[in-house]
């Protein structure tokens, strides 16, 4: 990054960072709480998003459960989300697959999975409602600016945030159009960055919060297909598992129709697998092709695409919540169900546990970390905590085999979390690929580019994803030797699991197209040498999603 100097510092009293449902929620909560308390002087609150737009760079379902809103949105703004859809709980089902063709229909819905009336949406349009309310209320909302660094005192209390500079070029220097970075100053700093967020984990790591077990995640990777309108299949749903994952790696889909001509469709693969062959987005194409899944979208066209990691350790990976000066919410603090697939009511839920907790340190005039510290207790007595501790290893046994993941599911949720009793291990991502039979990497399975199976490239178009490429690349390969240590040992899995073709192996050299980043982070992640850091491209940059 340039050296140049930075503006006025901004000051603000509560700095949230991303905004996704939990930032927007605490704004929202926090304002609404002290209002209705009747105080007088009301803090200034602030959300800052790397997006171009709210929204840009959120991707979900979305089924949503609206439990987490309860008490946060009046029935009349209920109303008013922007539903797609209601699911209708008799176009329900839910399919073990099995090979390229073959299928068993669940003759019941797991209980856990019902979704009977639950609005179905994109999770872009709840986010920019969700901040429209936070505006109205008097907190501003900024897009198109990245915190790249957290700010802290000489204590190490987190005081703030830096935004990274726009305008620079590929060797570091200002441009004409150039804009230094901001140093914001707020008395607390919400952390709402999503799955994996470099802030966060940054924090995470330096103040040492880590949870009792790994994190794990999935790479979800998702399309919106236009069909031939049919007003029947309005609200029907439907979840698979099984192929084409294999039965020691945890993967399903799912088919939501949100309108008579609009189907969304995302298959989810863990990136606990072994193969560094395996390809997601490929996965996610020949899911797509299966024949109960086929059914769902055939005659139609692909017309928008996006990637991102689901956090899925279960609440034994979930980090402390609370540094001095900073709070971590929604799935940076891996708070997703993953039996129920849902996250969305977590992250709401965690947002206003963090807003009770920041009205009084308002009204106490006191945001030390003693005065922080209720929100993790506020967490930990949510509805939405007693879900995730009733489905606490889910997601381990998975890695063991389908059959034990499935029969340890089952049990879970029919004890309510007693069984397994014991915590069930799990090891880094990264750490499960194993070394390919002399380092060579089979060829790519040719797979036939259709209107609902576009290729990779394709797909990233539809994402809408620009990067200015005149400026550093944000992809770091920390050490070449290594790099090259895994083209020999693994070869070069970033190829495949990259679900957007940022890594191509040329001439034995692995080269960076960072200008295709959908900013899912699964390189971070699954990188079996831990060499390739995420960093910020400029502010506005990245995908532009408008109905994930």
């Amino acid at each position: 990054m340039a050296t140049t100097k930075t503006t006025k510092p901004i000051q603000t009293d509560i700095l949230c960072v991303g905004a996704g449902v939990a930032s927007l929620s605490t704004a929202l909560a926090l304002l609404r709480k002290l209002k209705a308390g009747g105080c007088e002087k009301l803090p200034r609150v602030m959300v800052i998003d790397k997006g171009r737009n709210v929204g840009s760079h959120v991707l979900s379902g979305a089924v949503i459960d609206m439990s987490g809103f309860d008490g946060l949105l009046t029935a009349d703004e209920i109303k008013k989300i922007p539903v797609e859809a209601r699911v209708n709980g008799k176009r329900e089902s839910f399919h073990m697959l099995f090979g390229e063709s073959k299928s068993m229909k669940i003759p019941w819905m797991p209980p856990m999975m019902q979704a009977h009336g639950y609005p179905v949406g994109s999770l872009t349009k709840l986010t920019q409602y969700l901040a429209g309310l936070c505006e109205k209320e008097g907190a501003r909302v900024y897009t198109g600016f990245a915190a790249v660094e957290l700010l802290e005192d000489d204590k190490g209390r987190v005081v703030g945030a830096r935004t990274g500079e726009k305008g620079i070029d590929h060797e570091g220097k200002p441009k004409s159009n150039h804009l230094p970075s901001e140093a914001v100053y707020a008395k607390a700093v919400v952390l709402g960055e999503g799955a994996c967020g470099i802030l966060t984990e940054k924090l995470i790591k330096r103040k040492e919060l880590e949870g009792d077990r790994e994190q794990a995640y999935a790479i979800g990777v998702k399309e919106v297909v236009e069909v031939p309108a049919d007003e029947k299949r309005v609200g029907e749903i439907a979840h698979t598992f099984g192929y084409p994952a294999d039965m020691q790696t945890y993967g399903g889909g799912f088919i939501y129709h949100v309108s008579a001509t609009q189907v969304m469709i995302c298959y989810a693969y863990a990136l606990d697998y072994a193969d560094p062959a395996s390809d997601p987005h490929a996965l996610f194409r020949k899911f797509k092709a299966h024949p109960t899944v086929a059914e769902h979208i055939k005659g139609g066209k692909s017309v928008a695409y996006g990637a991102k990691v689901i956090p899925e350790g279960g609440c034994y990976s979930v980090p402390k919540v609370v540094a001095d000066g900073a709070l971590i919410v929604g799935d940076g603090a891996g708070l997703v169900d993953t039996l129920r697939i849902k996250g969305i009511h977590l992250a709401a839920m965690s947002g206003r546990a963090a807003a009770d907790t920041l009205a009084d340190c308002w009204k106490n005039d006191d945001f030390s970390l003693k005065a922080l510290q209720p929100y993790a207790e506020r967490l930990r007595a949510t509805e939405g905590w007693k879900q995730l501790r009733r489905v606490r290893n889910v997601r381990a046994p998975f890695s063991t085999h389908l059959t034990f993941g499935v029969a340890c599911a089952g049990a879970a949720w029919a004890t309510f979390g007693a069984f397994p009793f014991w915590q069930v291990p799990m090891e880094a991502d990264y750490k499960a690929l194993k070394v390919l039979p002399g380092g060579r990497m089979p060829e790519p399975e040719a797979l036939e580019a259709t209107p609902t199976s576009p290729d990779r490239l394709t797909d990233v178009f539809m994402s809408g994803t620009i990067h200015d490429e005149d400026q550093p690349c944000h992809l770091k390969i920390l050490d070449r030797k290594k790099c090259a240590e895994c083209i020999k040992r693994f070869g070069a899995p970033c190829q495949r699991f990259c679900p957007a073709e940022v890594y191509r192996l040329e001439e034995g050299r692995i080269h960076v197209d960072f200008s295709n980043c959908l900013h899912c982070k699964t390189c971070q992640i699954k990188d079996p040498y831990q060499n390739i850091e995420w960093t910020f491209p400029q502010g506005g940059d990245g995908p532009r999603y408008t109905r994930m």
